[in-house]
């Protein structure tokens, strides 16, 4: 048996029943009436019944990842990584997250936004960026590598 479901005078959905009302915010309640339900049978419809009060269901974050997974800079000047986190589904209601960066050193610092900066006093080691969403405490990681740069051809260790 066949339903259209109505707003106001135009259909938004139809088909066999359970039908799905979409486009609709996530949590958002309805009030009742708002949406009107009529059976169609021989091309006809029925008296329309007003859909019952609802709200949309919550779509929570199942995951995260991080973009680049690692990256890699020699010491001795600053510099910076944009990382890019992707929450997932898309449409989550809370898509927030928030970074940290351990171990701590001198002049390494991560962003709200994800970018990572250091200085050229920041030490050659792995450091690791971990993003964690709000909604779930799901987290992924970043290492960033620093290393000593490789002395020019030529040069001579001093320290003798």
């Amino acid at each position: 048996m066949a339903f259209k479901i109505y707003q106001g005078d135009t259909v938004v959905v139809e088909g066999e029943s359970p039908l799905e009302i979409t486009g609709i915010d996530p949590n958002t309640s309805i009030e009742s009436g708002e949406y009107k339900a009529v059976r169609v049978e021989d091309d006809r419809e029925s008296e329309p019944v007003d859909v019952p009060a609802f709200t949309t269901r919550l779509i929570e974050v199942e995951g995260v990842s991080l973009a680049p997974r690692s990256s890699s800079a020699e010491t001795g000047e600053e510099g910076n990584r944009q990382l890019n986190a992707t929450v997932s589904p898309s449409e989550a209601n809370n898509p927030a997250v928030s970074y940290v960066i351990a171990p701590e050193a001198d002049g390494l610092s991560v962003s709200d936004g994800g970018r990572i900066s250091w200085s050229e006093n920041t030490p050659a080691g792995e450091y690791t960026t971990t993003v964690s969403t709000d909604d779930g405490g799901h987290t992924d990681t970043h290492v960033l590598t620093l290393t000593e740069p490789e002395p020019e051809p030529g040069e001579e260790d001093n320290n003798e």
